[in-house]
């Protein structure tokens, strides 16, 4: 299987004046950590929410492992394992009891791997759930989205709302996970560090819409920044093919371009700058420079 997910068109619309996620074409390499990056209410849980069959799209076409979310949940849900937003789970068992209450719903269970988890994680197996520290508990619904060896793991913001160190603990178990096991991960996000710390693909959305989808390294290597001095103010002329954000002060400009090639810097020299310099920049830049852009067209 090439993609682990596909969404062509995808497209949810709570009335005529609000889209959510708005003609989403989304490929999730299989075998990758695929990270949806994007602000508050970008439309990350609406397409998560809909790729597990717990909502229904209003157009488009959907694939998960090949499966239609619509068509096929329990199929889907045997295949996939799944952290929300905030997950609730019954709070008054212990983490042993909870393993043994979600044990039987899954004919792939894997006991092993449980006790495995439990020592990776560092969990109290006789605590109960609302005695855990809030790292804790997301710890706890990561090994129940795991027990069942998933082809695919989804986490919808799993950190959201947590603190520093909560949310450190958690990340620390995903990336233990990662490293362990070989498997699909796809995971939403607004925290641009938890990107940069897991991802090897980088998925942008803004408004619904998506800006960006991309090998993490081919992003980095693609979007660059150009820093122009010149020896009076900057012409306001400059036109260059993915220009996504311009900054001049005094007698420097700093162009952000999509889509950078050596070609580029040439073609500036028709300006007269006294120097060119290419810049990299970090994914928090790039994030910014882009849905920062998005805002500005609208």
């Amino acid at each position: 299987m090439q993609y682990a997910i596909e969404t062509s068109n995808l497209t949810k619309r709570y009335s005529r004046h609000k889209t959510a996620v708005d003609n989403l074409n989304l490929v999730v390499p299989a075998g990758s950590v695929y990270v949806l990056l994007g602000c508050n209410g970008a439309g990350k849980t609406t397409t998560i929410r809909m790729l597990m069959g717990l909502l229904r799209k209003s157009a488009g076409d959907i694939a998960v492992l090949g499966l239609d979310p619509d068509k096929e949940p329990v199929a889907l849900k045997r295949r996939v394992g799944f952290v929300a937003d905030n997950q609730k789970m019954y709070d008054w068992m212990t983490v042993r009891e909870i393993i043994g209450f979600c044990r039987p719903f899954y004919p792939t269970w894997d006991d092993n791997l449980v006790s495995e988890l439990v020592d990776l994680f560092g969990l109290p197996a006789g605590s109960r759930l609302r005695d855990l520290s809030r790292g804790m508990y997301g710890k706890v619904a990561l090994l129940l989205g795991l027990a069942h060896r998933p082809e695919l793991l989804i986490l919808d913001d799993p950190t959201s709302g947590l603190d520093p160190l909560a949310r450190r603990e958690f990340m620390e178990g995903v990336i233990g996970v990662i490293q362990q096991q070989e498997r699909t991960v796809f995971f939403s996000t607004h925290i641009v560090d938890e990107a940069e710390q897991v991802a090897d693909w980088i998925g942008i959305l803004d408004g619904g819409k998506l800006l960006l989808s991309q090998a993490l390294e081919e992003v980095k290597e693609n979007i660059k920044q150009i820093k122009l001095l010149f020896d009076a103010e900057p012409p306001s002329d400059i036109d260059l093919p993915g220009i996504v954000k311009r900054q001049s002060s005094g007698r420097e400009l700093l162009l952000t371009v999509r889509d950078y090639t050596p070609q580029l810097t040439e073609s500036l020299g028709r300006y007269n700058p006294r120097s060119v310099e290419v810049l990299d920049m970090c994914l928090e830049d790039i994030f910014v420079s882009l849905v920062s852009r998005k805002q500005v067209d609208r």
